[in-house]
């Protein structure tokens, strides 16, 4: 399969390397680690992103300051990097190959090319593997991005994915010259207040029920624009629900600016989140999952959430 990726990748001209919408250090990771081969390949290069403005606290990646908001006017390749479906991708369907590189057992096969590995701790394991069947040895900044995703994807290394190949590839990723402190600081120890002051009401909010072992909380429109908070300074709630001692299922309800909500599922062991957001018409993995929904009641929301729900 690799051998067809870098075949399709030689007879495209205009290739555009897409992170999925809100992306995380994982769906990043992967198309900053691409970037620096195609260019050295010669071809022309784009990256992409329809969110913005993407997380700052990813600006330490190398090549972070390339990434667009506005979509090329020539493309003939999209590869698409830890995403499920399509239609998270924030774009309309054009006349281009797509390369689907992901991890999620969800994935909607939407690409041309479809590489999937449902057992990498991260989709960046997966470009990892990709780039080494091109070049030999990985350049640090390369490293730097997959490294990233890693520890993002598994939690720094603390989820149920973690596994000996997550260890084994930290450790070559290492061996490129990664800083694992530097990586912790940047991603960890950068909060803004706005971020704190968000965390601050969304902690005095959340309620629990079945005896502790579901946490609910949710975050509105009206507590960003009180704080000043962006909407990538709430992605790590959803973790402090889920961190708290009784519980084994999280929910966490973010309110959009377009009146949608958009639920993130956390689950520590005997909970399969991936079938509740599979049913709410979204996806993910056994313990981290999600959906968007057009449902104006939350209330409703939660408790059909919680009737897919046996504990």
């Amino acid at each position: 399969m690799h051998e067809q990726v870098w075949d399709l990748i030689d007879k495209s001209h205009y290739i555009t390397l897409i992170s999925h919408l809100n992306p995380d250090g994982d769906s990043l990771g992967c198309a900053l680690a691409f970037y620096p081969t195609l260019k050295k390949m010669g071809k022309n290069v784009s990256l992409f992103n329809a969110t913005h403005p993407v997380a700052k606290k990813y600006d330490f990646l190398p090549n972070f300051s390339k990434m667009k908001s506005s979509f090329p006017k020539k493309c003939d390749l999209l590869i698409s990097f830890d995403c499920g479906g399509f239609d998270r991708l924030g774009i309309s369907k054009g006349d281009f190959k797509i390369i689907n590189i992901d991890h999620h057992k969800s994935n909607t096969l939407f690409g041309d090319i479809n590489i999937l590995n449902f057992s990498a701790s991260s989709a960046t394991i997966i470009v990892y593997e990709i780039l080494k069947s091109k070049n030999s040895t990985i350049t640090k900044d390369e490293a730097i991005c997959i490294y990233t995703g890693l520890v993002e994807d598994t939690g720094f290394f603390t989820f149920g994915n973690t596994n000996q190949i997550a260890f084994d590839i930290a450790s070559e990723l290492i061996s490129y010259g990664v800083i694992p402190s530097q990586i912790a600081q940047n991603l960890k120890m950068r909060n803004s207040l706005a971020k704190t002051r968000l965390t601050a009401i969304f902690i005095n909010s959340f309620e629990l029920l079945k005896d502790g072992q579901i946490a609910i909380g949710n975050v509105t429109v009206e507590d960003f624009r009180a704080t000043g908070a962006l909407r990538s300074d709430s992605d790590h709630l959803v973790d402090i629900l889920r961190n708290l001692a009784t519980v084994e299922l999280a929910i966490f309800i973010l309110e959009q600016k377009n009146g949608g909500l958009k639920v993130s599922l956390r689950s520590k062991n005997r909970v399969d989140v991936s079938e509740i957001a599979l049913f709410f018409g979204g996806g993910g993995h056994q313990r981290a999952a999600g959906f968007e929904s057009e449902a104006k009641d939350i209330s409703s929301l939660i408790e059909k959430i919680i009737q897919k729900v046996s504990l």
